[in-house]
């Protein structure tokens, strides 16, 4: 067997880590609890969308060998979206000047991580030919180089305007879980046992969490949280003052979800607390994570939001065509 190339970098603190597409990120060592309450400083725009494009959106975010890798959503200026990744930056400064790659086949709202069980990265996304569907690839760093579209899930949900969206996929020691929006004030969960990954979740799924439209909209994430027995879920709210986000926490993937950031004045994330001035909007994202792998692990020491925002005085007949650019929270 030939053994990958891996190489060393140093992370913050001092901490020595091996990399390659082979090698699970480390996870952090220190431990800290979530906050109560969070208030956080922002980044302004960190780039702008190449030459035909109006929108950069829906981002999903992984350490890979030291360096940041971020896939998204694109839209153009007439009524189609697509999706594209950034080349490979070292920090977030240096996002502005990193390539534009657009896929081919296009994966829209998409979230990325390495299936550490079977040494495969995953690129799951909605759109596809079935309601959620998946890629993998060897090389997550080319944007067209993932396999043909696999089913993810086949399942539907009514009263719905859009139907299923904003998947996300995250996995315990046993079991791997699918986690879904739909724009009606529901978040949905399907889960298969972690040996059948990667896979179909088949067509049935549970409500995890009800109320109105506008408190659970769609954009949901859920991560692991180092050094906790924990786990975070933020979900995407529509408020007064724009767009925000709420958070739930829970002890286990397939249980119940406490509330806990979860007012527009007092938010996880938004204009209340996230310290933007160049947008009120604090929509669809991913917390920097601290692994790449299938536990969706972030470090509560170190919390980074890669959040979508847009200018308030941007104005469209369309939310499709709102200008959303890439920006970045940082727990103060």
């Amino acid at each position: 067997m030939i053994l990958p190339k891996i190489s060393i970098g140093p992370l913050a603190g001092g901490i020595l880590l091996l990399a390659s597409a082979a090698v699970v990120e480390a996870a952090p060592t220190a431990t800290c609890s979530l906050p109560s309450t969070y208030r956080w400083t922002s980044t302004g725009a960190l780039a702008t969308p190449k030459s035909g494009w109006v929108a950069l959106k829906d981002f999903t975010h992984v350490p890979y060998n030291g360096q940041h890798l971020v896939y998204g959503s694109t839209h153009d200026t007439g009524s189609s979206y697509g999706s594209m990744n950034f080349g490979l930056f070292s920090d977030w400064t240096s996002m502005a000047s990193a390539g534009q790659n657009a896929m081919s086949s296009s994966s829209v709202a998409p979230t990325l991580f390495y299936f550490q069980p079977k040494s495969t990265w995953v690129l799951a996304y909605q759109w596809g030919p079935t309601t959620f569907s998946y890629k993998t690839s060897s090389d997550p760093t080319n944007a067209n180089g993932w396999s043909s579209a696999q089913t993810l899930f086949t399942g539907t949900i009514s009263g719905s305007s859009t139907g299923a969206i904003d998947q996300t996929v995250i996995g315990d020691s046993s079991n791997m879980y699918l986690f879904f929006a739909g724009d009606d004030g529901k978040i949905y969960r399907a889960s298969m046992p972690i040996g059948n990954f990667p896979g179909s979740f088949g067509s049935s799924s549970t409500v995890v969490l009800s109320d109105s439209t506008n408190n659970l909209f769609e954009a949901v994430q859920v991560y692991t949280v180092s050094g906790q027995s924990q786990y975070l879920m933020i979900v995407e709210a529509i408020g007064a003052n724009g767009r925000y986000f709420r958070s739930f926490t829970a002890t286990s993937l397939s249980g119940s979800w406490t509330p806990q950031a979860t007012s527009e004045s007092a938010p996880f994330a938004g204009k209340a607390n996230s310290g933007a001035t160049w947008t009120n909007d604090i929509s669809h994202g991913d917390l920097i994570r601290s692994t790449n792998d299938q536990t969706m692990t972030i470090d509560p020491c170190n919390l980074q939001f890669l959040y979508q925002g847009r200018s308030p005085s941007s104005s469209s007949s369309s939310y499709d065509l709102e200008p959303y650019r890439p920006g970045l929270l940082t727990l103060a």
